[in-house]
């Protein structure tokens, strides 16, 4: 009070003061001397009374009038599932189009999908690990940047102790509270956000693993906010004196955990347990978080959303679960066979009724061997023909290479008891391409080890409509697979016969060599060469060391026109290098240089794999 001038303290309505807070800041004593109606708490603190203490909120952010913090979070992130989602179906619609061979309404002009692409395919790497590409960054820096505009742009920040809660806090709690009806609907395998935006699962899954830290974040400055003007007071006193201090630590903690073990490294570590523990967690969270909301602002209702959300999404994949296998009175068996090259098939026969694309994965819960989880695996076949007497077999075949846990028992068996059959549930199929590559003019596929199990189903569809009005309008595709040893050909043998001669293969190791991808190749003889392709059994070209594949995917870009479909699976470096490639040639059209590319458009497509 001491640079106070005389008119604030003898012309003020607040007891001298036009300060309606004077009270919490001169701990009851207003500026002429007189006393405060409330009382004094321990350790000397003032209590103000009702009148006091709405005198203080009313012009300074009132806490009953806080709730739309909550509205705007909300605001902001519909807003962004709307103009992804128009945005998917008008390119979903012209995608249909140009396999139909009919015009497009509505379509976006190729300059602004060059755009586009331009912001959303670079992704960064440091320390070993990477970030999300630049489109899902943009939108999750975004939205970080529009909540703590929201939180900081209004003041005050604080209140005085007993004056009510900090407004930082509250609106930092709004906002975290807001999200979380959004990360529980991204968090299930079938999930209404996918159906609806059509964006892909891996893409929200994404968003999914990075979000939560946004969440935190807002958290911790909640947790910050409102624990700052007690802490004059002892933790002890704190935290007796408010259960709100002591039921907000358990979601906090549970909301960290969960971020922190979704880590990449710590979760591939941890594999074999992390769904089982995250499920646990994140009901942990949800149920304190009902208990430290007290419904409060009435933020119950986010709380239900995402309950209903959540349930709504493990309610849907139990129920296909249920109806895919004939409400478990039919459950397919499995059988394992070892191959060449260290890897491992998997054959699962299907019923007719049961389909899938090309490209597309499923989760695989084998009921005799771990059963409590489930493992994603690429389907590496394709549907059979519906023709009258064709003799394929209807089944999904998976070609894995061991690494430990489930996949490593998985080896085990296949070569301990290869005629032995073992029950599993499959649960999907999820993911795949095929709409939009078919809408392609050219397709260019490049793989990586067992990357390739991604993609020769997609060749194999793709030369099968090639050509068929109404199926495909791809004209040309090539594949390209980089492989350590040559007998890793016979996994597809009868695949990639079909495909014909519109494959090219490169061996990084000879002899045994085990050099990896992510290294230079090592060279190989012509002799060397011609004895890989013949025991290979296969009309295939052979190169040695590893594809250049920047050149691979410059020289698609010169050599064809109309829209080029670049999809790559392999390990992460021929991932960075492939969507590098495609982000400059991107740039390159932006900027009009037409003379350097052929191609109109040219669109990346990427499915990855832990080495």
């Amino acid at each position: 009070m001491a640079n106070m001038n005389m008119s604030q303290l003898t012309g003020g309505p607040y007891g001298g003061s036009y300060d309606p807070c004077i009270l919490g800041h001169t701990n009851g004593t207003y500026p002429n001397g007189t006393f405060g109606q409330g009382d004094w708490m321990p350790f000397g603190i003032y209590m103000p009374t009702d009148s006091e203490l709405e005198s203080c909120q009313a012009a300074n952010d009132p806490w009953d009038g806080s709730a739309y913090y909550g509205y705007w979070a909300t605001y902001f992130i519909l807003a962004a599932f709307l103009a992804v989602s128009i945005s998917s179906g008008i390119k979903r619609l012209h995608n249909l189009n140009r396999i139909m061979g009919v015009p497009s309404v509505l379509r976006f002009h190729p300059k602004i999908s060059a755009f586009f692409r331009t912001m959303s395919y670079p992704q960064l790497r440091f320390w070993g690990g990477s970030i999300p590409p630049l489109g899902p960054s943009f939108l999750l820096f975004g939205f970080l940047l529009f909540s703590t505009l929201v939180c900081f742009l209004r003041r005050p920040y604080y209140r005085p102790p007993n004056f009510g809660s900090s407004p930082l806090g509250v609106r930092s709690d709004l906002i975290a509270t807001a999200m979380v009806p959004w990360i529980y609907a991204a968090a299930t395998k079938r999930n209404l956000l996918e159906y609806f935006s059509g964006v892909s699962l891996a893409r929200l899954m994404t968003l999914h693993k990075w979000a939560p830290w946004i969440c935190l974040y807002m958290s911790v400055l909640h947790t910050w906010a409102m624990v700052r003007p007690h802490r004059h007071e002892p933790w002890w006193y704190i935290i007796q004196s408010d259960e709100c201090f002591w039921n907000g630590i358990p979601p906090l903690v549970a909301l960290a955990w969960l971020c922190v073990m979704s880590l990449g490294p710590i979760r591939r570590r941890f594999y074999e347990t992390f769904y089982v523990l995250h499920m646990l967690s994140a009901a942990v969270f949800l149920i304190w978080m009902y208990i430290h909301l007290a419904d409060a602002l009435q933020t119950w209702r986010y709380m239900h959303a995402a309950t209903v959300l959540w349930g709504a999404g493990i309610l849907w994949r139990g129920l296909a679960y249920a109806f895919d296998h004939g409400w478990f009175r039919r459950i397919p068996r499995a059988s394992f066979e070892m191959l060449p090259s260290s890897a491992v098939r998997i054959r699962i026969p299907m019923p007719s009724n049961r389909t899938w694309s090309a490209g597309s994965y499923v989760y695989l819960r084998f009921l005799t061997i771990q059963p409590w989880q489930s493992h994603p695996f690429t389907i590496s076949s394709v549907v059979a023909s519906s023709t009258i007497g064709d003799p394929q077999v209807h089944e999904m075949v998976f070609v894995i290479r061991p690494h430990g846990g489930l996949t490593a028992r998985v080896a085990s068996l296949a070569a301990s008891s290869p005629s032995s059959l073992h029950a599993c549930l499959v649960d999907g199929p999820y993911g795949g391409f095929m709409d939009s590559l078919r809408a392609c003019d050219m397709v260019l596929l490049i793989a990586g080890g067992t990357g390739m199990t991604a993609l020769v189903p997609i060749a194999q569809a793709l030369s099968r409509s090639s050509g068929v009005p109404g199926l495909s309008r791809c004209g040309a595709y090539e594949v390209h697979w980089a492989m350590r040893e040559s007998t890793a050909t016979t996994w597809f043998s009868d695949q990639l016969t079909e495909i014909g001669d519109g494959i090219q293969m490169y061996l990084t190791g000879q002899n045994g060599d085990n050099t990896k991808l992510a290294v230079d190749g090592v060279g190989g003889t012509k002799e060397q060469l011609d004895s890989d392709k013949d025991r290979s059994g296969l009309n295939a070209q052979f190169q040695p060391g590893r594809p250049n594949v920047t050149q691979l995917v410059r020289r698609a870009a010169e050599q064809y026109s109309g829209r080029i479909g670049v999809m790559v699976c392999g390990p992460p470096s021929m991932i960075q290098d492939v969507r590098d490639t495609v982000w400059q040639i991107e740039a390159d059209m932006l900027r009009g240089a037409e003379g350097l590319v052929c191609c109109s458009e040219i669109e990346l497509y990427e499915e990855s794999f832990e080495t």
